[in-house]
C-alpha cells in the first residue's frame, strides 16, 4: 500500500517589538486572527544580527513572535 502525503505550504509572519503587548497589538491591528494566523512557538527575547555580523536594533534584544497560516489546498 502506498501512502501519500500532501504538502500544504504555510505563510509566516514574524512580529518584532520591544514588548509582548506591542506584538499582540500589532497582531490585532493587522487582523491576523481573522486571516487564520496562529502562533507557531512561544514568543521570547531575541537578539538579531544580519548574516554579515551587523546587529539590528542597536543590539537591543526584542520580543519576536512568529505566526503561521496554512495556505488553501
Amino acid at each position: 500500500m502506498e501512502h501519500s502525503t500532501q504538502h500544504i505550504p504555510e505563510d509566516f509572519i514574524t512580529i518584532i517589538a520591544p514588548t509582548m503587548a506591542e506584538v499582540m497589538e500589532s497582531f490585532k491591528a493587522q487582523g491576523l486572527a481573522a486571516r487564520q494566523y496562529a502562533i507557531v512557538h512561544r514568543a521570547g527575547k531575541h537578539s538579531f544580527t544580519l548574516a554579515g555580523g551587523q546587529p539590528l536594533f542597536d543590539g537591543e534584544p526584542m520580543i519576536a513572535a512568529t505566526f503561521a497560516r496554512r495556505a488553501s489546498a
